[in-house]
């Protein structure tokens, strides 16, 4: 690694781990400040090239991708989500991709809409007025009922808590096995995390293969992601059981995670800018909104600037496998390259009013996404873009559109703090008082 590359300075066998851990999110912010587009930290004794500007992470995730391959922090969530579409890596991952992709053409997503509806209009009929509840515990309620709806046309509304807690301690854990270089060895063994990790997964796998073998005694196409693994083949033949176990955890945990974290930041963001809420009512009062293609471009803008705000993946990793090019500087081969996606979202040298919640400046996309391109990147980019985004888009736009029609929220958390996990949660969730419209 070329010594040009300029950093913070570290701690012997700690390197930047506390700042990192301590709030890495401004860590990242203050490293562009001071540094530049590239910059060098270490996480333990390894050492991370953070990269900041639209044309470099371009070049990372497009124009060189075959450079490149997940991170080691991205590897390690084959932990839970197994050989998935996620983790895998070259022909496999293509292979995985081609079979998978039929599930997620516009024929299939739209398919999913009563899904997204029923979740939705099951879960507000539950609220009551004036009565407080944890928005991003609802949004996950919410996502996790959809994601198992459509992806798998079950029910799971009685293991809901208990998926839920699983989650949650499994992504608290997670983030310490992936800030501890021997993180790998730290599940395996008999610890507290490897203890807890092992015990969610359990769980996990125990509701998900107890679907799967359900669905073993009812062939056919259900009408549901599940149907489409079931009978995805190519000359290499179809998937095992272990295979369709792990691109479903991957996209049941990967989808329905990231969507409820954009929903539930959205609603905070609406429920701070009364101004802006009267007129997205306005428009949603005079729309069809049970069309999952209807015309709902204010809708559709806060979800988009909820996700240049706070985007769901708030950091993208990769490691080069060959010498690359970067700018000025050349970088060997087992190179960790960080991007961050929060970062460069709300960087003032590609957006105008970068902190502030803006959502009007999406009514004229042509114009908020000309280049550079990768300015604005939540599903990532390249051959590996995020495989549901326009799943992600629909469910998103509907179910925002479905409660903010008929509800409004009197927000107790004025000031969530951010937890940047894997996903960037609300640190102690966002307490509201749901008010019918």
């Amino acid at each position: 690694m070329p010594s040009a590359v300029s950093g913070p300075s570290s701690i012997p066998l700690l390197g930047n781990s506390l700042e990192l851990r301590r709030d890495p999110l401004a860590f990242l912010q203050k490293l562009q400040r001071e540094y530049g587009d590239v910059c060098k930290i270490h996480v333990g004794w390894i050492p991370i090239v953070t990269v900041f500007h639209p044309e470099q992470i371009r070049q990372i995730l497009v124009e060189n991708h075959k450079s490149y391959i997940k991170s080691r922090g991205v590897r390690l969530t084959d932990l839970i989500l197994g050989n998935g579409l996620l983790t895998s890596e070259g022909a496999e991952h293509r292979r995985q991709r081609k079979l998978i992709q039929p599930a997620f053409q516009k024929r299939r997503i739209l398919s999913y809409a009563s899904d997204i509806l029923q979740s939705t209009t099951g879960l507000t009929e539950k609220w009551k007025p004036g009565e407080t509840v944890d928005l991003h515990t609802e949004m996950m309620r919410l996502a996790l009922n959809v994601a198992t709806r459509s992806l798998f046309k079950a029910d799971v509304e009685k293991e809901a808590p208990e998926i839920g807690r699983a989650l949650n301690q499994a992504m608290k854990d997670f983030n310490r096995v992936v800030s501890n270089p021997l993180g790998r060895l730290m599940v395996k063994l008999p610890t507290p995390v490897g203890l807890r990790f092992r015990s969610g997964k359990k769980k996990l796998d125990r509701i998900l293969y107890g679907i799967i073998n359900e669905r073993k005694g009812q062939p056919g196409d259900h009408g549901d992601f599940l149907s489409m693994l079931f009978a995805a083949a190519d000359e290499e033949g179809g998937m095992t059981e272990k295979q369709i176990r792990d691109e479903a955890m991957t996209i049941f945990l990967a989808g329905h995670e990231t969507t409820a974290n954009a929903l539930a930041w959205s609603l905070f963001l609406v429920s701070s800018h009364p101004e802006f809420q009267g007129r997205l009512q306005e428009e949603l009062d005079h729309s069809s909104i049970e069309d999952p293609e209807a015309d709902l471009p204010l809708t559709r803008a806060l979800f988009a600037e909820a996700m240049r705000l706070y985007p769901p993946v708030w950091a993208i990793g990769r490691e080069s496998i060959e010498t690359v090019q970067l700018g000025d500087y050349s970088f060997p081969a087992g190179t960790t390259f960080l991007m961050s996606p929060y970062v460069t979202h709300r960087d003032t040298r590609f957006w105008k009013d970068a902190e502030s919640f803006q959502p009007e400046r999406w009514l004229n996309e042509a114009e908020v996404l000309a280049p550079p391109k990768f300015r604005y990147f939540p599903f990532g980019g390249g051959p590996r873009i995020c495989i549901g985004e326009p799943f992600a888009w629909m469910e998103g736009t509907m179910a925002l559109a479905q409660i903010l029609k008929h509800w409004t929220f009197d927000l107790i958390t004025k000031h969530p703090e951010t937890s940047p996990l894997v996903t960037l949660r609300p640190r102690d969730g966002i307490l509201a008082r749901p008010l019918k419209r």
